[in-house]
């Protein structure tokens, strides 16, 4: 009787361990947050960055670089996987900032976000040129999705919003997708006053909602390679693949004015 108590607590405490926020269960990754000497403007463009990123994740296959000042964090991305990029364009990349990963639902921002009004339908059997079909996806992305902050209803918000977070998208001269995010640290709760350590989540969501279900079966191959902006062709992409979602952890302090 007594081992079988002790079998029931431990699949207990498993159980407990899995209801338990992500972060507790994965490792962070220590990276070092630099100072932003000069004004970090969010163009989709890695000019600011001086064209490299610092880290790079292999989960998500991400390069990325943080840096904030007395206002705001920055935050650079750029995706080295064209596989990934539908996945990217199906459900945006998530970035929250959590104070020593305290909050079960931190302040997160979700972009790029595509705009899903039908446009005008398209002969499918004539592909754009690549610099075409680039600019067709950034004309769609017209807001930043945010959640969790308790000065803004979750949800839509515009590309030039009030509340001072900014994002934009672009294409490198590698046809690699990049990304800048902007937030205020206000909106965070975080101050260079206090630098403790700040846990950071990086995610890409994959495809998500009723349009998961969409029958592949019924759809051109041509179609399925782009029914979600991607200007790379994915026919043999599963459609599980494309539903699944990446994410890793940052762990590091805000950097100081030296």
């Amino acid at each position: 009787m007594i081992k079988r108590k002790s079998a029931v607590i431990a699949v207990a405490y498993v159980a407990l361990l899995h209801l338990s926020p992500v972060y507790a269960q994965k490792k962070a990754e220590l990276i070092t947050t630099v100072w932003a000497d000069k004004t970090i403007v969010a163009d989709g463009n890695l000019g600011d960055w001086q064209d490299s990123l610092t880290y790079y994740n292999d989960a998500t296959r991400l390069r990325y670089s943080l840096a904030n000042d007395d206002k705001n964090i920055y935050l650079a991305l750029k995706s080295d996987s064209r596989e990934d990029l539908t996945r990217i364009l199906a459900g945006g990349i998530s970035f929250s900032a959590n104070i020593e990963g305290k909050k079960k639902d931190p302040p997160t921002v979700i972009f790029p976000v595509l705009d899903r009004t039908p446009g005008k339908p398209r002969n499918i059997k004539e592909q754009p040129e690549m610099e075409e079909r680039q600019n067709q996806i950034l004309s769609r992305i017209k807001d930043i999705k945010v959640r969790g902050f308790k000065e803004i209803i979750d949800g839509g918000i515009s590309l030039q919003n009030m509340y001072g977070i900014r994002a934009a998208a672009g294409f490198d001269k590698e046809n690699k997708l990049v990304q800048e995010i902007i937030i205020p640290l206000s909106l965070l709760n975080l101050s260079i006053s206090n630098p403790g350590d700040v846990i950071y989540n990086i995610k890409i969501n994959g495809l998500p909602g009723p349009s998961a279900n969409m029958s592949r079966q019924n759809m051109p191959r041509q179609q399925m390679g782009g029914m979600y902006g991607s200007p790379f062709p994915q026919r043999s992409m599963p459609l599980n693949k494309l539903q699944t979602s990446t994410d890793f952890y940052i762990k590091s302090s805000l950097a100081t004015r030296q």
